[in-house]
């Protein structure tokens, strides 16, 4: 249960009703939530959250689609389960997304974050066995290759171990590259869980496979603002441990 007591809607003044009835505008949600119930005992930043949402939510070079799964990666990757219903919630009733493709965009989420726990331990090992990186000619990698189009960093480490290498190539086909979710959607999913985990090798190669798609520099920079508000949110609902409504 939340950590501290949450005002009803109606306990606040007018000025944070008003507040509350903008982000709505954005955020669709039906009634004020107990995140803004929260902010309400502190207006002044219940108006820097208005305005913050209203920016980054804004239709300038991304879809609200695609931020809101952005969001959603940001949520699953900080176990936030507050934003992570909030989000899930609105990829269903806003933009029709059914349980097939919510487990699309949650396991290529999970698929990632296998991966980043993978390359942030590469370090360790200082480039000596067994983690140390595999020539390119390597069979896994000549077919990581030819389905990939690339060989990510981290595979040539993965490399080591070549049935491990092709489970998780098989798991990127199975997740990213195949699916009703569209590709590009899955790799902005896929940046957005990278940065949350600190995955730079990730990062590297998601981004440059989102420019390959079609997408700018300023488009990227546009999702990177999106996941740090998003994960500010997370702080704040999980410091405070607000529940989720109920279905």
């Amino acid at each position: 249960m939340p950590t501290i007591k949450l005002p009803e809607a109606a306990e606040h003044g007018e000025i944070v009703r008003k507040i509350d009835a903008m982000i709505r505008e954005i955020s669709k949600a039906p009634a004020m939530t107990p995140s803004s119930r929260a902010l309400g005992l502190r207006p002044s930043i219940l108006m820097v959250n208005h305005q913050e949402l209203a920016h980054v939510m804004a239709t300038r070079t991304l879809l609200n689609l695609q931020k809101r799964m952005i969001a959603l990666a940001v949520a699953a990757s900080h176990a936030a389960a507050y934003e992570l219903h909030a989000h899930t919630r609105g990829l269903q009733r806003e933009y029709g997304l059914d349980g097939g493709q919510i487990v699309e965009l949650i396991a290529t989420i999970a698929h990632v974050t296998s991966i980043n726990a993978f390359e942030n331990a590469i370090a360790a090992f200082n480039d000596t066995a067994p983690v140390r990186a595999q020539d390119p000619s390597t069979p896994v990698l000549l077919e990581v290759r030819a389905k990939l189009g690339s060989v990510p960093r981290y595979f040539m480490y993965m490399a080591g171990d070549p049935v491990y290498a092709k489970i998780v190539l098989d798991r990127e086909v199975a997740t990213v590259l195949e699916g009703e979710v569209s590709r590009l959607n899955k790799e902005l999913v896929a940046y957005a869980t990278s940065v949350v985990n600190g995955g730079r090798m990730s990062m590297t190669y998601r981004a440059e496979s989102l420019r390959q798609l079609g997408m700018t520099n300023e488009q990227i920079f546009e999702a990177t603002t999106v996941v740090s508000v998003y994960a500010k949110n997370c702080a704040f609902s999980t410091g405070l441990q607000l529940e989720p409504a109920p279905v």
